[in-house]
């Protein structure tokens, strides 16, 4: 089915991640906190490892933050190479956090500067008003410290609104995010294309009829300024 050589290089991957694995903590959501660790395509030598742990507010349980703890490891020791901390990094609340992805895509922001993701989830169980996103944030290395340099980016998005078991849309919003052919301040341009579906539920008689729209493309690109990258209101957020 695969060709020899990605074959053994699946091989050669899965051996690494069995070694950081044994190192790292590796835990389900149970939520209130989780942990996860993956090697690093881009440094097979070195793994990526995260922790997130849920603080209630004082006045109310359901409400709350989880803090994040990020760092680059030596895969087969899970010696710290570079870390980042972040109190409070994600909010949750009626719209809960969910769920926190590794993305080791092929973020190559400079000849020498490679980036990885985080992938945050975000979820509403609500049958009259269902809501899901899932933002990613992107990390880089400088020295022994990690920096954030993109966050808040809404790659997924499904919202919705609903009267009865018909009657309502659902609105579902994609985005990849590609690296620009142009530079600002030393890092690549983020080109973000956005491709999304719009379905309308109607009654007619017994029957729940379903009418599926498709929205524009938008390509939008992201520069960096120095410090971040700059990410319209419209693409962040809830």
């Amino acid at each position: 089915m695969f060709p020899r050589a990605p074959l053994l290089i699946a091989l050669s991957l899965l051996a690494l991640a069995t070694q950081a694995q044994a190192s790292c903590d590796i835990k389900a959501f149970d939520g209130k906190s989780l942990s996860r660790c993956k090697v690093w395509p881009s440094a097979q030598n070195q793994a990526i490892a995260v922790k997130s742990t849920y603080l209630a507010d004082s006045d109310d349980e359901d409400v709350g933050v989880f803090d994040l703890d990020l760092a680059l490891v030596n895969a087969s020791d899970a010696k710290p190479i570079a870390t980042y901390r972040k109190p409070g990094a994600y909010n949750s609340d009626a719209i809960r956090f969910d769920d926190l992805r590794i993305d080791t895509g092929r973020y190559r922001l400079a000849s020498d500067v490679r980036a990885f993701g985080l992938r945050s989830k975000f979820t509403h169980r609500s049958r009259a008003m269902p809501y899901e996103k899932t933002d990613l944030a992107l990390y880089i290395r400088e020295g022994n410290e990690l920096r954030p340099v993109l966050e808040g980016l809404v790659v997924y998005k499904n919202n919705g609104e609903f009267t009865g078991d018909c009657d309502g849309y659902v609105k579902q919003v994609r985005r990849t995010v590609e690296i620009g052919p142009a530079s600002h301040h030393g890092l690549a341009d983020l080109l973000v294309i956005s491709n999304g579906t719009r379905v309308k539920n109607t009654r007619s008689g017994k029957e729940c009829l379903s009418k599926t729209t498709h929205l524009k493309q938008t390509r939008v690109t992201l520069t960096y300024d120095g410090e971040q990258y700059t990410v319209p209101e419209d693409l962040r957020g809830y």
